[in-house]
């Protein structure tokens, strides 16, 4: 074979071209591309620094309000609690002021401390005068 007779003849030029042309690779991806490539690496470590910084922050956020609301349920159903102990109604009688056309007007509530808020079962609001 005409190949390996020549072999030792131009085996120690192909060397030096093979080293040649791989230090010219080497030193193009060496100074123009990886700089470029680590800029871009950094870039995208801070980012991502940075949207994890701004996640805490929501969440601890979230956290407090989450906190707020639970504290304002607390005192809501503490409230609940003593309202649902309190007497309802004992006593006390509907005021009401028939319209005409068969409509029925609330004209307000003279018991202390009576809240039309309170007396809500069937979605209407009835008012109580003592009597």
């Amino acid at each position: 074979m005409p190949q390996i007779n020549q072999l030792p003849f131009i085996f120690w030029s192909q060397l030096f071209w093979l080293a040649v042309v791989f230090g010219l690779i080497f030193f193009v991806i060496g100074r123009g591309m990886l700089p470029k490539i680590q800029g871009t690496v950094e870039l995208r470590d801070a980012k991502i620094a940075e949207d994890l910084e701004r996640a805490q922050a929501a969440r601890s956020e979230a956290e407090a309000t989450e906190a707020e609301w639970r504290a304002r349920m607390d005192t809501a159903r503490a409230e609940a609690a003593r309202l649902a102990q309190q007497p309802r109604g004992v006593g006390l009688q509907p005021r009401f002021e028939f319209g005409g056309g068969g409509h029925v007007r609330n004209i307000g509530a003279r018991a202390a401390g009576y809240s039309p808020e309170r007396d809500r079962s069937d979605g209407r609001t009835a008012a109580f005068i003592r009597m």
